[in-house]
């Protein structure tokens, strides 16, 4: 079984790929299924406000700067200073 974790900068949220399932950690609810593709779109660069045509659509640098992997001890930390 392979997790991942991830802090989402822009957005100041938590997220994981568990068995290449995303998820978003939504205080007071858990991991929730990521069904906005945010954690997704982030690691591949998607940047739904180029145009279709555009280079920049995928791949782009601006949106995968704003996602960084962090470790599960990580995780669990800031889990429980949310939590607070």
């Amino acid at each position: 079984m392979s997790v991942a974790y991830f802090r989402i900068k822009d957005l100041n949220l938590l997220a994981k790929e568990d068995n290449y399932v995303p998820y978003v950690y939504k205080p007071g609810e858990g991991w929730i299924v990521d069904n906005q593709n945010i954690l997704m779109d982030r690691l591949m660069g998607y940047d739904e406000f180029e145009p279709d045509d555009s280079p920049y659509k995928i791949g782009n640098m601006s949106m995968l700067s704003l996602v960084e992997e962090i470790s599960e001890q990580e995780a669990e930390k800031s889990i429980h200073a949310i939590s607070q």
